[in-house]
């Protein structure tokens, strides 16, 4: 099967990402239910309340079905596609391409600069209002973000070092990997078959890249970030500089949380710089995130 469908239309293959993400999905449901059954017991009193199960009283399942999740519907699908879409899965997906030292110094402050200006675009998306006859809409919405936020908040709430170890590996170095390997790896490989316009490429997997995670009042953020990230691939040629800026950004996000989570007001302070009276941060941030970006530009084009 290898390299099957490497000569098939691109749609017949947008098909095919699909049924491999099913079968991913099918996979994860699977050791997910054995990951469960696991923990509570197969007895019959156990079966019979299955479905009144609170899985929010058990983080370490949770936070086990996350890492399964995220392996299952981005990892494995991104492999077993470029496996058969090409000859060479590792060149499909950017694997083997050299890694530049001032690519990667200057990619690290990029994400760390351009922090009060995503803070900007967030408060700016947390004020998106709906018309009277979309309240439906934005009431789902609105509790997709707060379930988003009470699991986050769930799956971060500990003391115990290893869990917190764990966090990390998971929220920054796996889901950097596999979310990356999926959406610039995978779906702008594909894309940019069929749409010869790059910029365009890459703007439609950022909105794809941010409506999969179904957090709509920071979907714009989510967006630009993505953006940044196919940019890094584009220019680049390498997974691995967009793999870290994923990881940088999710590494501030989660280090932000343990280091400051007994101040609220600090971190509070810390979420909004760039907005409210701080504006003007925005726009240095986004200053220096340009000049950064040529940097990267300029070392990639020599």
């Amino acid at each position: 099967m290898k390299a099957a469908f490497k000569d098939t239309p691109v749609y017949v293959q947008l098909m095919m990402i699909l049924v491999v993400i099913g079968l991913g999905m099918l996979i994860t449901i699977a050791v997910s239910s054995v990951l469960i059954v696991s923990k509570v017991g197969l007895s019959p009193e156990t079966l019979k309340d299955m479905q009144q199960l609170n899985l929010l009283d058990s983080p370490e399942i949770m936070r086990g079905m996350q890492l399964l999740q995220t392996l299952g519907l981005f990892l494995f699908p991104a492999i077993v596609c470029a496996w058969l879409f090409s000859d060479n899965y590792r060149e499909y997906l950017n694997i083997d391409q050299p890694i530049y030292i001032p690519v990667v110094v200057w990619t690290v402050i990029s994400i760390i600069v351009v922090n009060p200006f995503l803070n900007w675009t967030y408060a700016l998306n947390q004020q998106m209002v709906f018309p009277e006859a979309l309240k439906g809409l934005e009431n789902w919405m609105k509790e997709s973000e707060a379930a988003a936020a009470r699991l986050t908040e769930l799956l971060l709430d500990t003391n115990h070092i290893p869990t917190i170890v764990l966090n990390f590996l998971i929220i920054c170095v796996l889901a950097g990997i596999c979310e990356e390997f999926m959406f610039r790896g995978l779906l702008q490989t594909l894309f940019g078959k069929a749409i010869r316009n790059p910029h365009i490429v890459i703007w439609v997997i950022a909105i794809l890249f941010s409506a999969i995670h179904f957090q709509f009042y920071g979907f714009i953020t989510r967006m630009l970030l993505g953006a940044w990230m196919g940019y890094l691939m584009y220019y680049t040629k390498t997974i691995w500089i967009p793999v870290l800026a994923h990881f940088t950004n999710n590494f501030l996000g989660i280090a932000t949380y343990y280091t400051f989570r007994n101040t609220p007001d600090t971190m509070q302070q810390i979420d909004t710089i760039g907005s409210g009276s701080t504006w003007w941060l925005a726009f240095a941030s986004l200053a220096l995130f340009f000049f950064c970006f040529h940097q990267i530009k300029k070392t990639t084009t020599q």
